[in-house]
Order: C-alpha cells, then sequence, then structure tokens
C-alpha cells in the first residue's frame, strides 16, 4: 500500500511538472533549394523554419536569392513570404507577416530569362571531397573532364555571408511565450568578427552535387548538409564551385 502511495504521488508531481520540462528548445532549419537559373545567375529559394520555442508553433520565411554563377557570391535577396502557423489552439491559426516588397519567384522566367533548375535525385556525393583543403570535384564539365574546387577559407565565407545577409533581408520576429533562445545567424546578436555557429569540417557533409553544363564555364553546384552543435537546428545549402 505505501509502496502504491509513493508511486500514485510520484506520478502526480511528474504530471504536475510536464508542460515545464516538455517545453522544447527554439529550433531553426534553414534549407535551400535549386530552383532556376540563366545565363550568369542562380535563383534559389531559401526556407527558414523557426519554431519559437513553443509547441505547435512554426515560423516559415521564404526568400529568393540571386547568385552569381561565375564568382559564387550572392547578388541579391527578395522576400516571397512569411508566415507564422500558431498551431490548431490558436484562435487565428496563421498569421502572415508584412513584407516591404515581395517576388513572386515564377516571374524570373519571364522577366530573367531564366529556365528550372531541379537537383539530381540521385547525385554523387561521394565524387566530391570535403577537407581542410575545402570542396573539390572532378567531373565532366561541357565540353569534356573538368576539375572544380573552392577553398575552406571562401567556403566558410560564403556560408557566413549568405546565412548573415538573410538575416538582414528578413530580421528575425519574436512570436512570444516560448524559451526563446538567440538566433545562431542574427547579425544583430552575434560579434562580426567571430564565426557562424558551424564548423564545416565538423558539422557538415557533401550531401548531393551536379554540373549543370549549359556552357563551357559553368561551375559545379554541391549541397552541404550540417547540424548546429547540439541538435538545435541545421542548414542545408547549396554552393558555386568554380573551375579551376
Amino acid at each position: 500500500m505505501q509502496n502504491w502511495a509513493t508511486r500514485a504521488l510520484l506520478a502526480v508531481l511528474l504530471v504536475g511538472a510536464l508542460p515545464v520540462m516538455a517545453t522544447p528548445p527554439r529550433t531553426i532549419e534553414i534549407r535551400d533549394r535549386l530552383f532556376a537559373r540563366n545565363a550568369d545567375t542562380l535563383f534559389l529559394i531559401r526556407e527558414t523554419r523557426d519554431n519559437h520555442g513553443l509547441h505547435g508553433v512554426t515560423q516559415t520565411d521564404t526568400l529568393l536569392v540571386f547568385r552569381n554563377l561565375a564568382g559564387g557570391d550572392d547578388r541579391g535577396f527578395q522576400g516571397v513570404a512569411r508566415v507564422v502557423d500558431l498551431g490548431p489552439d490558436a484562435e487565428q491559426r496563421a498569421e502572415v507577416l508584412p513584407l516591404s516588397s515581395r517576388i513572386n519567384p515564377y516571374d524570373l522566367f519571364a522577366d530573367f530569362d531564366a529556365w528550372p533548375l531541379n537537383a539530381p535525385r540521385y547525385g554523387d556525393p561521394s565524387a566530391v571531397s570535403l577537407s581542410g583543403d575545402g570542396l573539390a570535384l572532378d567531373g565532366f564539365g561541357f565540353s569534356g573532364p573538368a576539375r572544380y574546387a573552392l577553398s575552406l577559407e571562401e567556403l566558410n565565407q560564403r556560408m557566413r555571408d549568405t546565412l548573415i545577409a538573410s538575416l538582414q533581408v528578413l530580421p528575425p520576429h519574436t512570436v512570444g511565450g516560448g524559451s526563446i533562445g538567440p538566433h545562431p545567424f542574427d547579425p544583430v546578436a552575434i560579434d562580426i568578427d567571430i564565426d557562424i555557429d558551424i564548423d564545416i569540417l565538423r558539422d557538415c557533409v557533401v550531401s548531393n552535387n551536379m554540373v549543370p553544363r549549359h556552357a563551357d564555364s559553368d561551375p559545379a553546384l554541391v549541397q552541404l548538409t550540417c547540424e548546429i552543435e547540439d541538435g538545435l537546428g541545421g542548414v542545408q545549402l547549396w554552393l558555386v564551385v568554380p573551375q579551376v
């Protein structure tokens, strides 16, 4: 009887504590997908998902990234949508956040003479090496064998620049009530002299790759999938890797 009473009391205490214990940490996922290209520009759709440290809440920011195919640097960003799903218990489920200007990505095909670009279903990540020297790939270009490479220093810089720039275009938004933690790529919250919270060699793997083969000068495109240390988020980005 005493044993049963003790277990019953413990169960009540655990149930009472459950909402606090079960409050999730803030998690952030940033994922790029190939969308389109023209002769000199790669167009990426970037989605950032933020749970704001709350059950049933997900904010999805959608951004169009304009990337130079020759240099691999970002030429600009344009907001597509910012939507907060407040969950099934909310009085109003979806909150659409304002944008000063927005773009319809499908207008690219007429406005920028672009055509669709899709990631291969079965790339060959094993063909790409990721090491202290950076990314390297021996493959085939438009007219024959070609080598593609990007140093680790350049890779770090490009990843840092594109992630921080995203947050300058669409600054972090706060939904109250959660166990909110810092945004790992917020340009206001981090010191400009320190690295983003990703160690490429430790946290990232090559997850897909392709060579578009539209012109002799085309680069390779390599997808990196990275987990932020302690499991509170991750990124999946496509990088332009030039011919050497």
